[in-house]
């Protein structure tokens, strides 16, 4: 089935019917802490009139933290892999986006290695993307390459039409899972033509959002890397690493030992910034990034300009979070249009 469409209500059957089929279901969920992607048991848990979560859900599949193994003296213990078979519900498109790039990142095809915990859990997760209604004032998506309605990384993409959802296979998989489920009936004409007047007039809004020119732009960063720019820029940044722990594209993570002084221990994986200090310094002492220009800049040259050459895409999907939670208030967006004019 190519689309399909479900009354809200009903999907509390689709909920049951993941759960008969041994499968998580996270959706978002509102909490105390806003909206966060949790495994829900029923339709009434699921929040759908949210813009987007503040923590991205790539943490699903990459961990903020994780224990890779454990040890006793010399000896390692493996560490079972928890990756159950799951369907992410309701992660906007950007952040579907954003899973693509991760993928090449953790499962580089030209590399022997990969990452195992990374790519357990993608390879069993259906990933049913929910298309925005409105886009926030820091979203600019569409300025690299994505859409409110965008199906990339998506398997299933669903619409919110009021009473009802429609959905539309975008892989295989998908399609798949759609014709098994047994859920889903065959929209009428008149539901396709408004979820696709939904989209034209969601991409009109984006239209009078600021949006960043990113047309040329990485030829023009890789001539500007000593301009006083960088030293502007950076007299406001706080170095505190939000925009890149917030970021759904970041992947940087850093790997300790934690001993328990009895020679018995657990070696950890954990998100990591390259906008610290510490994430550059060397054993010898030396630091090739000792000030917050240095890592500042190596951030949007790595998204703009670094990608670019090693993978020919722009790691950055424009979902706006390192603007919203900014604590002084930096825009990329300005960051950007700054360097294209340079």
């Amino acid at each position: 089935m190519e689309c399909g469409i479900i009354k809200k209500p009903d999907l509390e059957k689709l909920i049951t019917y993941a759960t008969e089929q041994k499968k998580v279901f996270y959706g978002p969920v509102a909490g105390e802490k806003g909206v966060e992607f949790k495994a829900v048991t029923s339709y009434e848990e699921i929040a759908l009139d949210y813009d987007n979560v503040k923590l991205p859900p790539k943490s699903i599949f990459f961990p903020q933290r994780e224990v890779l193994c454990r040890f006793s003296g010399d000896t390692l213990k493996e560490v079972n892999i928890e990756a159950e078979d799951s369907i992410i519900f309701g992660i906007r498109p950007c952040d579907a986006a954003a899973l693509v790039y991760l993928d090449k990142v953790f499962k580089d095809v030209k590399s022997r290695f990969q990452d195992p915990y990374y790519l357990m859990r993608r390879e069993k997760a259906l990933i049913i993307a929910l298309a925005c209604d409105t886009p926030r004032a820091t979203c600019f998506c569409t300025s690299v390459g994505g859409s409110p309605a965008g199906k990339t990384g998506s398997d299933i993409l669903a619409t919110d039409l009021g009473e009802t959802l429609i959905f539309e296979s975008c892989s295989e998989k998908g399609k798949v899972f759609m014709d098994k489920s047994g859920l889903f009936k065959r929209p009428a004409d008149r539901d396709i033509k408004v979820k696709e007047e939904k989209a034209r007039q969601v991409e009109q809004s984006m239209a009078e959002i600021p949006t960043p020119n990113i047309a040329g732009l990485t030829e023009k960063i890789d001539k500007d890397f000593e301009d006083p720019f960088w030293d502007a820029i950076t007299r406001n940044c706080l170095g505190c690493g939000a925009c890149t722990y917030l970021c759904p594209t970041c992947h940087c993570f850093d790997i300790t030992d934690e001993e328990n002084g009895k020679k018995e221990g657990i070696r950890l994986r954990t998100w990591d910034s390259c906008q610290y200090p510490l994430f550059t310094l060397h054993a010898s002492g030396h630091n090739p990034r000792v000030n917050k220009k240095q890592r500042l800049r190596q951030r949007i040259m790595h998204k703009f300009s670094y990608t670019v050459a090693n993978t020919n895409d722009i790691y950055c999907v424009g979902c706006g979070r390192c603007i919203t939670y900014c604590p002084v208030n930096l825009d990329i967006r300005d960051m950007l249009n700054t360097l294209n004019k340079l």
